[in-house]
Order: structure tokens, then sequence, then C-alpha cells
């Protein structure tokens, strides 16, 4: 970092108190004078050399003189904290925390490298808060905030919310939910601020709507009969009919009941042989059929002229091959819905057209599987595809 004028105005006046200070008294001078102990004659020299520079404000050869000592002296903590203030004199404040924190690693309860190592943290703070990167002041204030004994970490602790309340001042002209969610995951315990931000996102934040038991599968599940759809499901479904009747649980063991299930949808028109067997029994007690109503009596046939023998030779055609037999149920599958019934499609497809509705623990045969969906017969002779995730094998 390149130094400007009022920066080393600023280093040359805390350099000059220090100075005053070391000449009071030496306990509090910011750098170790006494070179350590058993050392060969040339690095005491070489110690002394770089100390000389320090004192007579060089700090340039004063740092090349302190790496040369720490190349040959790496567990020197005096060496550290001497490279850590050359670096403070010459306004190089990351590098000089660095030298400082290498040293307290090697000697973690010298108060002479705590001091130096703070003055180096809040110097840069200072910085940063006129730079307005309060973000990173906040990180250094918080190392000074573990050097500092119990007497002073209340004011520390107050600079710390001061800044945070200059973050929430951004937060607020930004007035996003993001910036919002970003403030309170970094700062959950702000006293002024963590609530209101709280309550922004609140405000902001679009209420979710809750979803069945399979939010993946939500459209397979249908409301409770009688019930009015709310409006989610008004517009995800076309309105089908229901029996207004609530319908009777079905045990697992017991076969599939016909009465239980709605047909939504025919395809084909039922023969009349079968169309009886197919009505809906709530229909029936509903609507009363008349006690004298005959069926007509079906008309003679026309008689035909008897068809000449060489000509039906002629027309015959080749026998076909006879239809392949239907498969046969493997296994029965019990439905798992939790109040609704389950709608059975026409193919195995979500968007395919519903034919009819199985109430809950109600129990059909299986004849073939397709990936996620199960074709069951719903009822005599008609089959259709259920998902497999509403539904389970039944012993």
């Amino acid at each position: 970092m390149h130094s400007t004028p009022l920066l080393r105005v600023i280093l040359m006046i805390s350099l000059i108190g220090l100075g005053g200070c070391a000449m009071g008294s030496a306990s509090v001078a910011p750098y170790f004078e006494r070179p350590p102990e058993r050392l060969i004659k040339a690095e005491q020299e070489l110690y002394n050399r770089a100390l000389d520079k320090l004192k007579n404000n060089h700090p340039d050869d004063s740092i090349d003189l302190w790496k040369r000592f720490l190349e040959r002296n790496p567990r020197s903590f005096r060496g550290y904290n001497n490279l850590g203030m050359a670096y403070y004199s010459s306004d190089q404040l990351e590098k000089s925390i660095t030298a400082f924190e290498t040293a307290l690693a090697l000697e973690p309860f010298d108060l002479k490298i705590k001091d130096n190592l703070k003055r180096s943290l809040r110097f840069q703070v200072t910085i940063q808060r006129e730079n307005k990167d309060y973000e990173k002041a906040i990180l250094h204030l918080e190392r000074v905030k573990k050097l500092t004994d119990l007497s002073g970490k209340e004011k520390v602790e107050l600079d710390i919310e001061t800044l945070q309340d200059l973050i929430f001042e951004q937060v607020k002209r930004a007035n996003t939910l993001e910036s919002y969610e970003t403030f309170l995951a970094k700062y959950p315990d702000n006293p002024k601020n963590s609530d209101e931000a709280r309550r922004q996102i609140a405000k902001m934040r679009p209420q979710e709507a809750p979803l069945g038991e399979f939010p993946e599968m939500q459209d397979e599940i249908l409301p409770i009969p009688g019930q009015r759809p709310t409006r989610s499901m008004e517009e995800a479904f076309v309105p089908e009919f229901f029996v207004p009747e609530p319908m009777e649980t079905v045990p697992a063991s017991s076969p599939v009941r016909k009465e239980t299930i709605e047909i939504v949808a025919e395809t084909e028109k039922p023969d009349e042989e079968t169309q009886d067997e197919m009505m809906d029994p709530v229909m029936e007690e509903e609507t009363p059929k008349p006690s004298a109503m005959k069926r007509p009596e079906p008309m003679e046939p026309i008689a035909r002229p008897a068809p000449d023998p060489d000509m039906e030779m002629k027309r015959e055609k080749p026998a076909m091959a006879p239809p392949a037999p239907e498969p046969k149920s493997t296994k029965r599958v019990q439905i798992m819905t939790r109040k609704t019934p389950l709608r059975v499609r026409e193919k195995p497809d979500a968007q395919s057209k519903v034919v009819a509705q199985i109430p809950r623990n109600t129990v059909v045969p299986v004849f073939q599987e397709s990936k996620d969906w199960f074709q069951i017969e719903y009822q005599k002779g008609k089959k259709g595809w259920i998902s497999k995730k509403y539904s389970k094998l039944a012993p």
C-alpha cells in the first residue's frame, strides 16, 4: 500500500510518541532492543544494524536487514516483532499485522507484541472506516477484542456496534430482501437492528402455501369430497364431480368394491348388459326407477334371401389369428393417499385424462408397470393407471 502524505504524517507522530515513551521507560518501547541470547557475533551485529536503521527512520533498509536475520533465526519472536514495527513505519499495515501475528504465535503472552498488534489493527480500522469498508473493519475489531482485557472489551464492542449500524443504514437504502437476510446472517445478535431486519424479512418474504403429503405430486391429490377447493387448486385442476357423502374407509385386506370408485369420464358407451352393473349406487337411491317401465320388444329381423354358396366362398376371408390373452394380475397394491381419493388416469401420464377416483386404503389388482405408474383394474373390465408414490404392495 503506497503511503499518502496524511498517513505518513500520522505515522511520524505515532513514532515520535512511541520514541518518547521509550525514553521514559524501556518497558513500553515498541521494539526489542536486546538481541536474543546465544547468538553468534555476526548475528548480533546484523540484529543491531537492523535496529539502528529502524530507530533512525530508515524502515526500508531495516526491513531488508530483518528479513536476512529471520532467514537464519526463524524462531525469533523479537525479530518478527521488530520487522512488524518496520512495516508499520513504512505504512505497510497488512504486512505489519502478519509479522506481529507470527511473533505472538511464537510468544503468546508477551504484552508488547499484543500492544503492537492492536495498534496496527486499529490503524487499519481507521483507514477502512474512511473507505466505508465496514465489514473488514469489524473483522479487525473482533481480533482487537480478543487481545483486550475485560476492562477494555466494552469499548471495542461499542465500536463494533457503531460499524454495524453504518452497515444497516446501507441495507435500508438498498431495501431488498436479500440485503436484510445477508445482514441478519452476519450479525444476528445486533441489539438495535437484528429485530428490525427480521420484521422487514417477514414483510417481504412471500407466504408459502402449504403443500400436500408429496409436493412434487400435488396434482395427484384431490380435495376431500364436499369440501370447497382452495384458490390454487381451482387454478390447477379442472372442476370435477364429487360424491357429496364421505366415502367409507375400506380395510386393506378387503377387495375392490365398485360402489366406492367414482367414474369421472367414459370413452365408450357401456353395453346394455353391463350398464346396470356400472351405475353409481348413490344415483340409484336418489333417482327412483319407474315401476311400470318395460323394455321394448326387439323387432323381428327382416327376412333376407338365402345367399348363394358360390358367392359366399368368393367373399370368404382368410381366418384371423386368435387375439392374445390379456395380462393377468400379478400383485395387489393399497392406495395410500392422506384423506382424498386418488386419480386414475387413462394413460401413464400426469396430463392424461382422469377416468376414476379411488378412496384411500382401497386394494386393487396390478396388471402392468411403467416407470412410476401401475396399471390397475378399478372396476370389472375397466383398467387405468395410478402413481406408484401413492400406493404400496398389499399382502
